[in-house]
């Protein structure tokens, strides 16, 4: 039988703008495995105080908050003023969220900073990190290495887009995908990777959605409701993955020297951590 992992789903992302609360409850009843109260990119300038107080009666109105979906807030960078006032708003919480996204990463040093300051504020408090600048992908694997309350990286492909002075378009971005996926391996974390823009094109968003998957991402981000069941299908095995899962880790438990052919291939330990992995996933969300 398979060893089981103990493994959050972190399949899809919502995105919400914090300067529209009307839309919070419908946020987190849309089946996304994490929903972000967004504070940064997503709101403008002039309606930051505005989202931030959001955030907090968000926050305060609530004794506890669900295992599922995950609720996250992305701050502003940190080292602006803006950004200090959300984190300072986020550490008064009495119910916290249950990580904090922090955007413009450029080098492992921020986060290890960040890291001193929430020691005694946050002791418990997850950081999923942002690499959508030039500099954090070049400094990508020291930057997922620099905390042990780093949780997940995220592919912001289209502020890197910016950087690099790509398109969007996924040849584009395959090389800074790809180190991403590289860093977040390295480290053990979660990778979630970047919206798919173009909101009515559902067809385009499950290509991508599984061309991330294969590149060894385990969700997507989203900009809206409606892109949530077409992100989970895409990171959610299927009931051939399962069965084949189950079928390849019953017959390498019973090999003798750890080495065995199923179906005509040849099955290793990274195999076997990959087919737990699977059966992790589909513990994790009831498939």
């Amino acid at each position: 039988m398979h060893q089981k992992m103990k493994t959050k789903p972190r399949r899809s992302l919502l995105f919400i703008p914090a300067n529209r609360p009307d839309r919070f409850e419908k946020a987190l009843a849309s089946g996304a495995d994490m929903v972000c109260l967004e504070l940064e990119d997503g709101v403008a300038r002039a309606e930051k105080e505005i989202a931030r107080d959001n955030m907090v009666r968000f926050f305060n109105a609530r004794p506890s908050l669900p295992n599922y979906p995950e609720i996250l807030v992305r701050i502003n960078a940190p080292e602006e003023q803006t950004g200090k006032a959300d984190l300072d708003a986020v550490l008064r919480l009495a119910v916290k969220p249950a990580a904090v996204m922090i955007p413009k990463v450029r080098q492992a040093g921020e986060v290890i900073e960040l890291d001193k300051k929430l020691a005694n504020a946050a002791p418990d408090l997850a950081l999923h990190l942002l690499i959508e600048t030039a500099e954090a992908l070049e400094n990508a694997g020291a930057i997922a290495g620099a905390s042990q309350r780093i949780k997940m990286l995220l592919f912001g492909g289209v502020d890197l887009a910016a950087e690099l002075r790509a398109t969007t378009g996924w040849e584009a971005l395959l090389y800074a995908r790809g180190r991403v996926a590289h860093a977040g391996a390295l480290a053990g974390l979660d990778l979630m990777d970047m919206p798919y823009l173009a909101i009515e094109d559902e067809k385009g968003l499950a290509e991508e959605a599984i061309r991330a998957r294969d590149m060894g991402f385990g969700g997507k981000a989203a900009i809206h409701p409606k892109q949530i069941a077409a992100i989970n299908k895409a990171f959610t095995p299927t009931a051939e993955d399962i069965s084949q899962a189950k079928k390849i880790m019953a017959a390498y438990a019973n090999a003798p020297r750890g080495v065995v052919v199923v179906d005509g291939k040849l099955v290793e330990k990274p195999v076997i951590l990959k087919m737990q992995y699977i059966l992790a996933i589909a513990d994790a969300v009831g498939a």
